[in-house]
């Protein structure tokens, strides 16, 4: 059974119709309610596509007409008790939809199905590039027996093979062909257990220790003890000197993770260390760069020395920028102003040391000079150059430049059959294969018109998609479509209710989700504001299913209320708010200065988690520009003005 699919565009529904200037909103209403009639078809076609057999689908497909999602609807009967019998069908799909996200899974599926079955032909027949070291085995042993000659294959398993974790056990009878051949060297080895231990599973390391020859099999012993604890270092008995250069590499990982464990073990075993083993200059760097961040961030007695020899030894920008957090608690500003201007000028370049440089020169007296920095940083919109802005008392610039968009681009776009399947996919909120079509048709799209792209996804109050798009293309000057009022009125409500700025709970939402009401993190916070399940629990005093978490309403309610909570904990204080959304407001009151107070933009800047330092600075650039946008004062000063005033301290 075959099909054949039409998206002919003056065929179809064109999307486009609802964002042309010369749009007729009575037009797209009609649109809207065909394709709502389409959807209702399609929903209740693809509910009974088990029970189906080719001529009902058939014609469930032929009343559907040109409807997007067509593909979807025929990929889930072909997926549905995948059988040989169907070759013809899924070719011509595959053939069809190509590397479409629609073909994707079909492809795999179909993969794996023949795999199964042993069909070597068909298996190299239906075989694209791939990720899947799965599918990418399958594929090489069908060559290997196909008669491809063994060079050619096994120039490309090392890199299947050097992995930090087990790898699927679809490789292993490649490997095992490979190695009976000699072709696994003991530096791999040794190399895929480097990975195994810095980062990967080492419980794979077991296994690798069997495949290195019996004298160095001590080695793989000594890179597991130290990543399941690094205190294990201190035995530098079991570092006999057989293999200097590899035991040096165990020794530099393991003290690089005691530092942040135990500094005071830490500086003793590498005492020790030093006259026992002959560390290469990269291991010495390493160890000593991680050593002078971890004292920096506890303000150890010895951080100032070991920031030096780090900078003396190779500078680095984050080292450097860890010297110059410590010099900033101290506020030392002579000192900051002759560690940036010695420093290579590649590294202090950058926004952030030069903000830091104009400050010292301004605390020092060096007025003119203060004068030059501050105003060629005030030109950018960035955190420090609203810093600079308001340090000068002067207007902050936006440099707002939106995209000048072309209709017959846009409507170009808006025809790809990708980007029809994109949309609709939106409207069933069927969120995460709506990106993958909306992705695959801007990579259709040549490079002068992908930032049309943000302009559509834009109008479809698709956000998130407009802003990802806008970065990655480089283009950041379209303020408004980067930094939209999107929820507005939800936004506005619930910001009011609890006395929050709006403009601030907006910032919130930009830098937490740009929008996007279905983001997850890996820690698995949730929705628009990316709320913790176990935050919402405890702020509504009952449990909130996921599915509310991801409704932006509820989401919106919650964050703002939780944005109350905290200004609560922390006295009113937005800065520390802020900070506590990102940590936690019981590790921000730990970060207070315990004696004396500390400028506010100071305290930002020692901030010791980069995570939360980099999130308060977004948040206040974000913010400031909510208030130009919201205020309709584009010269507004106000945020950053109180902000350079504000001085923090410990209650």
């Amino acid at each position: 059974m075959t099909f054949s699919i039409s998206f002919a565009a003056d065929e179809s529904i064109s999307t486009a119709n609802a964002y042309s200037k010369d749009s007729s909103d009575d037009l797209w209403k009609k649109d809207e309610q065909v394709l709502a009639k389409q959807r209702a078809a399609f929903l209740r076609a693809e509910r009974a596509v088990w029970s189906m057999d080719w001529s009902d689908l058939t014609e469930a497909v032929n009343g559907l007409g040109d409807y997007p999602l067509v593909p979807y609807l025929i990929a889930k009967k072909l997926r549905h008790r995948i059988s040989l019998k169907d070759e013809d069908a899924i070719r011509e799909f595959l053939k069809q939809y190509g590397s479409a996200p629609v073909a994707r899974s079909l492809r795999r599926d179909w993969l794996r199905y023949l795999a199964k079955r042993n069909k070597r032909e068909l298996y190299i027949e239906f075989y694209q590039p791939t990720r899947s070291a799965e599918l990418q085995c399958e594929y090489l042993r069908y060559q290997y027996e196909d008669g491809v000659p063994k060079d050619d294959i096994f120039f490309k398993l090392p890199e299947l093979w050097n992995i930090g974790k087990s790898q699927h056990e679809a490789c292993d009878p490649l490997f095992g062909v490979w190695m009976k051949a000699g072709k696994l060297t003991e530096d791999l080895v040794l190399h895929r257990i480097e990975k195994a231990a810095d980062g990967g599973q080492h419980k794979i390391i077991p296994y690798l220790r069997t495949l290195l020859p019996d004298n160095k099999r001590y080695l793989a012993d000594r890179w597991r003890e130290v990543r399941r604890d690094p205190a294990n270092v201190r035995h530098l008995v079991r570092y006999p000197g057989k293999f200097p250069g590899i035991e040096a590499q165990i020794l530099s990982y393991g003290l690089s993770r005691l530092i942040w464990r135990d500094e005071e073990l830490a500086l003793k075993i590498y005492s020790r260390a030093q006259q026992k083993i002959a560390f290469s200059d990269k291991q010495r760097a390493r160890i000593i760069h991680r050593f002078a961040i971890a004292l920096a961030i506890d303000a150890h007695p010895e951080a100032e020395r070991w920031l030096i020899e780090a900078s003396e030894l190779e500078p680095e920008s984050e080292t450097m920028r860890w010297h110059l957090a410590y010099l900033l608690k101290k506020q030392d500003w002579q000192s900051i102003a002759l560690l940036i201007e010695k420093s290579p000028a590649q590294l202090t370049n950058e926004n952030q040391f030069q903000y830091w440089l104009a400050r010292a020169y301004d605390t020092l007296g060096r007025d003119e000079q203060a004068k030059v920095l501050y105003e060629q940083l005030a030109k950018g919109r960035h955190y420090y150059g609203f810093l600079a802005s308001a340090q000068l008392g002067i207007p902050h610039t936006l440099n707002n430049a939106p995209v000048e968009a072309d209709n017959e681009i846009l409507s170009k776009i808006a025809n790809l059959p990708a980007t029809k399947r994109a949309y609709e996919l939106r409207q069933l909120e069927r969120f995460y294969e709506s990106r993958l079509e909306w992705v695959y048709a801007q990579r259709l799209l040549p490079e002068e018109e992908k930032t049309h792209a943000a302009v559509l996804s834009s109008a479809w109050g698709w956000h998130d998609q407009s802003i990802f798009t806008l970065s990655r293309e480089g283009y950041l000057d379209d303020v408004d479509r980067r930094f939209p009022t999107a929820f507005a009125e939800m936004m506005t409500k619930e910001a009011k209710k609890n006395d929050i700025r709006p403009e601030w709970a907006f910032a919130i939402a930009r830098r937490e989700s740009s929008f996007m009401t279905d983001a997850r993190s890996s820690a698995d916070a949730r929705g628009l504001m990316q709320i913790l399940p176990s935050t919402a629990r405890y702020i509504e005093s009952r449990r909130v299913s996921d599915k509310d978490l991801y409704e932006p309403n509820t989401n919106a309610r919650i964050g703002n209320k939780y944005l109350r909570y905290l200004m609560n904990k922390v006295d009113d204080n937005p800065l520390l708010a802020t900070a506590s959304y990102n940590a936690g407001w019981g590790k921000v009151k730990d970060w207070l200065p315990k004696n004396g107070v500390m400028p506010a933009d100071v305290w930002v800047e020692t901030i010791p988690y980069r995570e939360t330092r980099n999130y308060v600075k977004a948040v206040l650039a974000y913010q400031q520009i909510y208030e130009d946008k919201l205020n309709h004062q584009p010269t507004d000063t106000r945020l950053f003005a109180r902000f350079t005033e504000m001085t923090m301290q410990s209650d």
